[in-house]
């Protein structure tokens, strides 16, 4: 989902492959890579990049159509997208690992 909605933006802005690698300072074949959902989890520095290019915020990059997700993967893409953005937060000091066990363990009891 990631790789199409960069692609998806990537054509409206009239921009090659080449010519966002170049933009970015990313290399264009982990950038098709990302486009073909090969590598399916970059770092905030690198969805910070192409974001800035194509004139998004890295949430439009990892936002998806809910209801075309929900008829396709029944809620599949909702988790990976989930665990892309933990990781994300992770990576960039956003959240600790204590903050997310506690966040955890806060979902777990609201399911009960």
């Amino acid at each position: 989902m990631l790789g199409k909605k960069i692609q998806k933006l990537r054509k409206e802005k009239n921009l090659t492959l080449s010519q966002l690698a170049e933009k970015t300072s990313i290399s264009k074949s982990y950038l098709s890579q990302i486009e073909r959902n090969i590598q399916s989890n970059p770092s905030i520095e690198i969805l910070g990049k192409i974001a800035k290019v194509l004139d998004a915020d890295i949430q439009t990059l990892l936002s998806q159509d809910t209801a075309k997700s929900d008829s396709n993967d029944n809620g599949k893409g909702n988790v990976k997208n989930w665990n892309i953005f933990i990781n994300i937060a992770l990576e960039s000091g956003l959240i600790n690992e204590k903050d997310l066990i506690e966040l955890r363990n806060a979902l777990q009891k609201g399911k009960k």
